[in-house]
């Protein structure tokens, strides 16, 4: 790594280790969309789920891994009601780094897929690091001219575009090309937090992959994803996405991590989710410190719709207000993981919240 991002990066790694393990709308309740191309109502929830199927058995083997995900989307009891396949992966990057998996319905007339991407692996120091190389950023290659990225969210990126599946030895754009239909298949591309982030650019290189634009129809759900791309980037995927194409950035307004890298002093002036420790603003200071230096401004590729929140309790057994840190980390934890983002969003969570 070179000398001048040693120091960002530790900052980084500071605000990592506190908070481990710019909103449009502020609503209590979110209303689904209309369906599209599936029967199921509550579209963000099923979906959802398809992210959060992502995270399971993580640091295990990847057989462990495969096969967990094909006995959850197997499971009648979540949102996603047993009616969807495994049809490609997951990829796993190096050292379990990144992760995606497809998913197909089996029970719609025409083919409809999904894209999950998953989250930080809090078990991959490599994929930690990704989410902290946000002082610097690189060119996205798939874009146009002047287009880019947070550069360990592109390193990320490429990795998963690497990745085989595990039996046909397949890449993700050589099994999406292999995909057969008549008309334009529906495409989902979903992912929470980390994978939130990547979804706008798996989105962006599918709509500018000419030997897969004119295949799909494109649907993008983000959940809880920083905004890591640049104005360019922002504003070429608005004017490139398709007519039939959408795109929806789905967040809890008191989640902690849709303020990064866009929006640092929002979280304390804010106070997401609760007051802010002074260790936290102490960090969180530096940083926008450390991206002003470095002439580094984010964006999202979109406003965010507002999905509700978990609401705050007096008290937490065992768990004093006065104990600061502590407080904190719990409700920022509750406020992110992707059991809260399901009960929210009305279905059931992997695990109970």
């Amino acid at each position: 790594m070179k000398k001048q991002y040693i120091l960002p990066c530790l900052l980084s790694l500071s605000l990592f280790i506190f908070f481990s393990g710019g909103c449009k709308k502020n609503s209590a309740t979110y209303t689904p969309v209309p369906p599209l191309g599936l029967e199921e109502m509550n579209v963000p929830g099923m979906l959802m789920t398809l992210s959060a199927i992502a995270y399971i058995a993580e640091g295990s083997s990847a057989t462990m891994i495969k096969d967990s995900i094909t006995l959850l989307l197997a499971d009648t009891s979540l949102a996603t009601a047993g009616k969807w396949q495994l049809a490609w992966g997951p990829g796993i990057s190096p050292g379990n780094a990144n992760l995606a998996f497809v998913a197909k319905s089996t029970t719609q007339k025409e083919p409809v897929y999904a894209i999950a991407i998953r989250g930080t692996s809090v078990k991959s120091i490599q994929d930690i690091l990704e989410d902290l190389i946000a002082f610097s950023m690189v060119q996205f290659p798939y874009g146009k001219a002047g287009d880019s990225v947070a550069k360990g969210m592109m390193e990320g990126f490429a990795a998963l575009l690497l990745t085989r599946d595990s039996v046909t030895d397949k890449t993700l754009e050589e099994f999406l090309q292999s995909i057969s239909g008549g008309d334009k298949i529906t495409l989902y591309i979903t992912g929470h937090s980390q994978g939130g982030g990547l979804a706008p650019l798996m989105a962006y290189w599918l709509i500018t992959n000419n030997n897969l634009k004119d295949k799909f129809v494109f649907h993008t759900y983000a959940f809880a994803g920083p905004g890591i791309v640049n104005r360019s980037f922002r504003d070429n995927f608005n004017t490139t996405l398709p007519p039939d194409a959408s795109f929806q950035r789905l967040v809890n307004p008191i989640d902690v991590i849709p303020f990064f890298w866009t929006d640092l002093p929002g979280i304390t002036a804010n106070m997401v989710p609760v007051p802010v420790p002074l260790a936290y603003r102490f960090f969180l200071s530096l940083a926008e410190g450390a991206l002003h230096i470095a002439g580094l401004t984010y964006y999202h590729i979109a406003g965010a719709d507002t999905i509700g929140r978990i609401p705050v309790a007096d008290n937490v057994p065992g768990l004093h207000p006065s104990d600061t840190l502590g407080w904190y980390n719990y409700w920022w934890k509750m406020e992110h993981q992707h059991d809260s983002y399901l009960k929210i969003l009305g279905v059931k969570p992997l695990k109970p919240v």
